[in-house]
C-alpha cells in the first residue's frame, strides 16, 4: 500500500548518545523507531509491530514494520550521535 511505499522510500533518523567509535551508551529500541516514524512521516505505528533487535551503534540499520497481517515493509533507520 501507499504507507508501505512511503515508509520504505525514506530513511528515518534517530539521535542517540554515542561514545567512541559510534557505540551507543544505551540502545535504540522499537519505541524510539516508532517515535521517529510518527515525527518524520506522521505515521502512528505500535512499537510491537516493529520487528528489530535494539541498535547499539550509530550508522545505517534496518527494521521491519508489520502494517497488517499480510503487509510488512523494511525501513531504513540512520542512528546519529546527538
Amino acid at each position: 500500500g501507499t504507507v508501505a511505499t512511503a515508509l520504505s522510500a525514506k530513511t528515518f533518523t534517530v539521535k542517540a548518545k554515542a561514545g567512541n567509535e559510534g557505540r551507543l551508551f544505551g540502545s535504540v529500541t522499537a519505541g524510539d523507531v516508532a517515535a521517529a516514524l510518527a515525527a518524520q512521516a506522521g505515521v502512528q505505528i505500535d512499537r510491537k509491530k516493529i520487528v528489530m533487535q535494539p541498535f547499539r551503534t550509530t550508522g545505517a540499520h534496518s527494521a521491519v514494520v508489520r502494517l497488517h497481517a499480510d503487509v510488512e515493509c523494511e525501513i531504513k533507520v540512520s542512528v546519529v550521535p546527538g
